[in-house]
């Protein structure tokens, strides 16, 4: 099947496993948003650049991560609670979530046709909500976050467990992805996968 984007599903595809953030929903720049107001708030110069080439890892990890490349010392526990605080502020400010259709399109078809599930490196209650939000939360079998795995993305743990719940086997996967991280992940699952920006341009 190949959609009016040009993504194709092709027939060996048994379940379909979807990163959220900037794949099915364009909030992205909420959390870069929320990432550079945490930065000033702590006095450290976090960019765009930073939270764009490293999209998909979750704050606390990604907080020690840019720590250790910067020298920073950061608590990183008071680093996330002021970070989530941030993006609901934003969040709020900016209203109703946006859909990418394009994708959603795509998740609206198989809909009860394929399993599908969401692997996030948000936390469980941002993700849910955004879910929520959209409308789509009853769409999937399983929403895997940030809070549901030992490994972070690019670590494969976070669709191995979507692949394993709905019993697909890896390489008849296909995930969606709009994120570096995310993509190593799949391949490092031994999924196939689609890099949703080549499509939404």
């Amino acid at each position: 099947m190949i959609f009016d984007c040009g993504i194709e599903v092709k027939e060996d595809i048994k379940a379909l496993l979807f990163d959220l953030d900037g794949t099915l929903v364009d909030n992205m720049h909420l959390h870069i948003q929320a990432w550079v107001r945490a930065g000033k708030e702590f006095s450290i110069p976090i960019t765009e650049e930073m939270i764009v080439i490293n999209a998909g890892i979750p704050t606390k990890q990604l907080i020690r991560k840019l720590s250790d490349e910067n020298n920073w010392t950061i608590d990183e526990k008071a680093f996330t609670t002021v970070k989530q605080r941030l993006y609901k502020e934003v969040k709020a400010a900016a209203g109703a979530i946006v859909k990418i259709e394009p994708i959603i399109a795509i998740a609206e078809y198989y809909r009860g046709k394929l399993p599908m599930t969401i692997g996030t490196g948000s936390s469980r209650g941002n993700a849910i909500a955004a879910l929520e939000d959209a409308r789509i939360l009853d769409w999937f079998d399983l929403v895997i976050s940030a809070d549901d795995v030992t490994f972070p993305k690019p670590h494969p743990e976070v669709y191995l467990k979507g692949a394993e719940y709905v019993s697909v086997d890896p390489k008849h996967c296909l995930v969606f992805e709009d994120g570096d991280k995310g993509i190593e992940s799949a391949i490092a699952a031994g999924m196939q996968w689609v890099d949703v920006r080549k499509y939404l341009k």
